[in-house]
């Protein structure tokens, strides 16, 4: 989940079980029978405010930020780091749409204008095999992260069975008064000036009252 507003769902054109969000100051990928994501972007120092999937290059996405840049992130040849970061605004950009043939990018700002960008032909033309590469990497990430999930759900059920199957130790007051006499025994003392008594022990005298 997203520690705020998630502001855009984008499925992968490519991949449809894959889809990236964007929330608070992150971008998410995540995968329809994954619980949590499978990647994720850094945080970036502004909130995140709009994505979009090119339509032209599996690995290639758009995010929008509210300190009026964009940013596109290629996964073919880096996914630890941005491909570009250009400054479109000096307003909130609020949304995205890129055309069908990949090559323009139409970005909306919180002034209510809008900017028309042209793309470099290495953001729009697919390299060879690069669909078949992308969808092994999505689905090894799937795998690994399906993995880490079956590990959690066995370490906790073990951790339940364990407290389960711990059973409270019930202590015998007749036999806890004999080691404790006989430790007092074993030192010269009586234990009775010490004022201690097993559980259960009546305080008191031993005699009753006349």
């Amino acid at each position: 989940r997203h520690f705020g507003p998630v502001y855009s769902v984008k499925r992968n054109p490519f991949n449809p079980k894959f889809f990236v969000s964007v929330g608070d100051w992150c971008a998410k990928m995540w995968m329809e029978e994954l619980k949590g994501p499978m990647l994720q972007t850094p945080y970036y120092p502004s909130f995140l405010t709009a994505a979009a999937w090119s339509p032209t290059r599996p690995g290639v996405f758009f995010l929008c930020r509210q300190d009026g840049r964009l940013d596109v992130w290629d996964y073919y040849y880096r996914m630890n780091e941005v491909t570009l970061s250009q400054k479109i605004s000096d307003a909130s950009l609020s949304s995205l749409s890129i055309q069908a043939g990949g090559s323009l990018a139409a970005v909306g700002d919180a002034d209510g204008a809008i900017t028309l960008m042209r793309l470099c032909d290495g953001l729009v033309q697919m390299a060879p095999n690069e669909k078949n590469l992308l969808g092994a990497l999505f689905d090894r990430e799937f795998k690994r992260e399906k993995n880490l999930e079956a590990i959690k759900k066995a370490a906790g059920n073990s951790k339940k069975d364990g407290e389960r199957g711990r059973e409270p130790v019930a202590i015998d007051p007749v036999e806890y008064q004999a080691r404790e006499k006989s430790f007092f025994a074993d030192v010269g003392m009586t234990g009775d000036d010490l004022g201690t008594m097993g559980p259960g022990a009546a305080a008191g005298g031993g005699g009753s009252p006349s």
